[in-house]
């Protein structure tokens, strides 16, 4: 209907999107949510929780920058470093600066952080393998295969 000064009252039309038939982004982060939910409740007795795991598992990779290690986990670089002190606090992280560069600190595993982990990952194992349960073998490798192609990796 026409407004008085001669413009019309347009309803902005709503976004369409069907729940009925969501796409990738939502599969996704379904998938991540029960993901995170079984990985907490294996790493529960290990007084650990899913993100501590993962950022376990970058640090057992190297000399990685705390920047790096943001990165990869996908941590907020300022709430990550509250995360990093909880961990070096319980003996199983430490940070070292860079002997060529004195503003980068490296994050590496402790001995204790090595022996927690290598609990753990028998753990992490088997809750990915309880969730992936419900698809056969083969397509478990076709899943992981296209997600690897989904998700870029730089080395």
């Amino acid at each position: 209907m026409p407004h008085p000064n001669g413009k019309t009252n347009a309803v902005p039309s709503k976004p369409e999107w069907e729940p009925a038939s969501p796409g990738l982004w939502f599969y996704n982060w379904r998938i991540w949510l029960e993901a995170r939910r079984r990985l907490d409740r294996a790493l529960a007795p290990l007084e650990l929780r899913s993100r501590e795991f993962w950022l376990l598992s970058l640090a057992g990779a190297g000399n990685l920058s705390q920047h790096e290690i943001a990165d990869l986990s996908g941590c907020d670089p300022s709430s990550l470093v509250a995360v990093l002190d909880a961990l070096e606090r319980r003996g199983w992280l430490r940070r070292q600066r860079n002997p060529r560069d004195r503003r980068m600190q490296w994050v590496q595993r402790t001995l204790a952080g090595d022996r927690l982990f290598t609990k753990a990952l028998p753990r992490a194992k088997r809750a990915e393998a309880q969730q992936l349960a419900v698809l056969s073998a083969a397509h478990q490798r076709q899943l992981v295969a296209a997600m690897r192609k989904l998700v870029p990796i730089s080395k």
